[in-house]
């Protein structure tokens, strides 16, 4: 019988992962609004990060948000989602 590479995530380790990186969005990008957007089958974080700007700046932004997701999965070694979308003004 073949082992099977589908690693278990603990709950505690997605709550620390999920906290770090909350809290690195939030230094990076003060003034964004951050909530969990549709989950994506095989993500384990999935957040939205709602800011000000247009083009140039929200894909400066996005490039940013990968950059330190990527940090996050590489020392927890699981995948996560963050999408940088313009607030409504209103």
């Amino acid at each position: 019988m073949a082992s099977s590479s589908v690693r278990v995530l603990a709950s505690d380790e997605v709550a620390r992962a999920t906290a770090e990186l909350i809290f690195a969005l939030q230094k990076e990008f003060p003034k964004a609004q951050l909530v969990p957007c549709e989950a994506i089958e095989g993500e384990a974080i999935h957040l939205e990060v709602r800011m000000p700007g247009t083009g140039a700046s929200l894909r400066a932004a996005q490039e940013r948000a990968i950059e330190l997701k990527q940090e996050v999965e590489n020392r927890y070694s699981f995948f996560t989602l963050v999408r940088i979308v313009s607030s409504k003004v209103s």
